[in-house]
């Protein structure tokens, strides 16, 4: 039912595409100045990034993290920062909040529900035949795992609406195991991650220049974590049939 709602918005959105703000009233226009940025309303298609962390100590590691964006990426990019509008800690997901336009679909609603389920089908059947196969040839699902990532892994990449880079907390430290990296997150229609992976800055940057599609069969999309709304045994996890689609929809 909610992807039927969300259909109606997507073509609104498609409709209204080449307006622009200058066509509204001056009234409208000041109202507007003061609720949302220029950088939160415009629909792009650029490399999208949010800084969620800003501790005063923070500010030499975010400084290099903003040199590699200006330097390593090729084309036009948006940065959300400011401490007074995305200082979201964790909660890096509340820039939808704020830019809810980064969840509009880059295609119609029918042709990404038919590019789905034909993923969905695909990797079911995917599933079953590789998943008896290996076990006729000594694998045990249950001491071994479920290799279920790699059987839906396409589906998963097909549910993705965009991806966003995370700079956090983490990311800002000036020590441990994630100081440097960027949380690049996968995420559906309503904002949920998808996937997720850490990566140097510097090498985050130079990806930023990829077309999602290039990012499918590298080790950011293929190494990443499953988001927990996608988990086995999670609400929008596996195990799947062919309706599942049509009966979340």
């Amino acid at each position: 039912m909610a992807r039927r709602l969300i259909a109606p918005y997507w073509d609104q959105q498609r409709r209204l595409a080449n307006k622009k703000v200058r066509d509204l009233s001056s009234h409208s226009q000041e109202l507007l100045d003061r609720i949302r940025l220029p950088a939160e309303r415009v629909r792009n298609d650029d490399p999208c990034w949010v800084r969620t962390c800003y501790d005063p100590s923070s500010e030499d590691s975010w400084a290099q993290i903003q040199e590699y964006i200006d330097t390593k990426v090729g084309g036009p990019v948006t940065v959300y920062n400011d401490p007074a509008l995305y200082n979201f800690g964790s909660n890096w997901e509340k820039i939808f909040l704020r830019a809810p336009q980064l969840l509009d679909n880059r295609c119609s609603f029918e042709e990404y529900e038919e590019r789905v389920q034909e993923a969905l089908e695909e990797a079911i059947e995917y599933d079953t035949t590789d998943s008896q196969r290996a076990e006729e040839e000594g694998y045990d699902p249950e001491e071994d795992e479920n290799p279920w990532i790699c059987f839906y892994s396409d589906y998963l990449f097909q549910l993705v609406i965009r991806y966003i880079y995370v700079v956090d907390k983490r990311t800002l430290a000036s020590e441990g195991p994630d100081a440097g990296t960027v949380l690049i997150v996968w995420y559906d229609e309503c904002g949920r991650a998808i996937r997720s992976y850490r990566e140097k800055s510097m090498k985050a940057a130079e990806i930023a220049n990829l077309g999602p599609s290039y990012l499918q069969d590298r080790a950011v999309w293929t190494q990443g974590e499953i988001g927990e709304s996608y988990q086995w045994g999670a609400p929008l996890g596996p195990p799947y049939n062919e309706n599942d689609r049509e009966e979340s929809g």
